[in-house]
């Protein structure tokens, strides 16, 4: 087990990249400010990986990556500012726009762990 819990941090590493990377091709794609994409990409995926690969207190490692997760996006995105190409539309200005996108994925993340694991359980219920 504890080989399981030494394998997490990688894991929730590689997801984060991962999902980050594609977040911010995709919202590039479509043409907008990649930044919250990316943020909010990779952190549905870090908290859904913790709560998947964690061997036991599933929600618990969850809500702990999202907190925790939320610490170091604070850390990385504030302050931000808006890119050069939204040059009318405030270009330069500061925004907390990426650090919102980052926590409201964390926050579905979780409300998705949260919904599986409810369901779960009653599923899993012996009638009585």
């Amino acid at each position: 087990m504890a080989l399981r819990w030494l394998l997490l941090l990688p894991i929730l590493l590689g997801g984060f990249l991962i999902a980050g990377v594609l977040g911010s091709l995709s919202t590039a794609v479509v043409g907008v400010w990649h930044l919250p994409g990316a943020g909010f990409s990779a952190a549905l995926a870090v908290v859904i990986l913790a709560y998947v690969a964690a061997p036991a207190v599933k929600l618990q490692t969850a809500l702990c990556a999202l907190l925790l997760g939320g610490g170091v996006a604070w850390w990385l995105l504030e302050p931000s500012f808006y890119p050069e190409s939204y040059r009318d539309r405030g270009a330069y200005m500061p925004t907390h726009l990426p650090l919102l996108a980052t926590c409201l994925g964390g926050l579905l993340g979780l409300f998705t762990v949260l919904v599986h694991h409810q369901r779960r359980r009653v599923a899993h219920r012996t009638p009585g």
